[in-house]
């Protein structure tokens, strides 16, 4: 699993740097969803939406989200869906400041992983959005333990949720090898120099860690929309290059230029895909017998 520092190289710039390239409404570090979309905003509002219908989310119900981010997932929930309450869970010190700033009563959030996390209630609904990628590192992977981590994962949220909650999950999935020398070149740079300590799941990986847990009620693959993501973003960071340059050096100006085109190059070409989840507890069946 990534550590607290690995989260914190990527995540913990600063704050305001992040607001120069993510959209004004949710600050939403991740996919957004395009189809019908004529701005990164709507396209972002669009994702939480169709997140929210993924995890069953009702109003006065009380939510998990896994991996909170800036809380755009959150605001939403309270604003636009009117849960009861909702607990965000980062291990990002930044986005834990920055949520508890907003003074939020309805906000709960916490440092920690989910491993650490020990939830005094059950939640009526669980959200994860761009989490899932960090919590199996290469080494887990390497030693063939990274599905019993995301398993644990899935055994953790049912502990953590009531008998009729459901999952609501993003995460970028690898689909297969890198096949020349570009495409080695960005997978390298985006998992040593943006995301360390971090291994992508496959799609067969999610489906025998969910086994006997959980049931896939609806699925969409979406790569192509990361794509136009990146591009959205990668275009907002030019034009703020001059702000960037001048108050984090040139050199985090360039690394973001890299990561954002990289990152563009492989969702395109197909080796990495981006998955959106509705998943359901598995219940215990009857067994007839004659």
């Amino acid at each position: 699993m990534a550590t607290k520092a690995d989260i914190a190289y990527h995540y913990d710039v600063d704050n305001h740097f992040y607001a120069l390239f993510l959209d004004r409404c949710h600050r939403a570090y991740s996919c957004a969803v395009w189809e019908g979309a004529a701005s990164l905003e709507e396209a972002q509002q669009q994702k939480l939406a169709r997140l929210s219908r993924f995890a069953g989310i009702q109003a006065g119900q009380s939510v998990l989200d896994i991996g909170c981010g800036w809380g755009g997932m959150m605001a939403y929930a309270l604003d636009s869906l009117g849960v009861a309450a909702v607990t965000g869970v980062t291990l990002s010190e930044d986005q834990f400041d920055f949520l508890n700033q907003l003074r939020r009563p309805q906000f709960d959030i916490r440092l920690s992983s989910w491993r650490d996390f020990v939830p005094a209630c059950k939640f009526d609904a669980l959200v994860s959005i761009g989490a899932f990628e960090h919590f199996a590192s290469l080494d887990e992977r390497d030693a063939g333990r990274h599905r019993q981590v995301y398993a644990d994962f899935f055994e953790w949220c049912r502990m953590a949720s009531g008998d009729r909650a459901r999952l609501g999950l993003q995460t970028i999935v690898t689909l297969r090898a890198p096949e020349n020398l570009q495409e080695v070149r960005d997978t390298r740079y985006l998992l040593e120099r943006v995301f360390p300590g971090s291994a992508l799941p496959t799609v067969s990986d999610i489906q025998a860690a969910v086994q006997d847990q959980y049931e896939i009620v609806e699925a969409r693959q979406i790569g192509v929309d990361y794509a136009r993501t990146l591009i959205d973003w990668r275009a907002r960071l030019h034009r703020h290059r001059a702000e960037i340059e001048r108050r984090y050096g040139e050199a985090l100006f360039a690394h973001y230029d890299h990561y954002f085109h990289a990152a563009e190059r492989s969702f395109r070409a197909g080796i990495v895909g981006l998955i959106q989840l509705s998943l359901s507890r598995v219940r215990p069946s009857l067994q007839f017998r004659r």
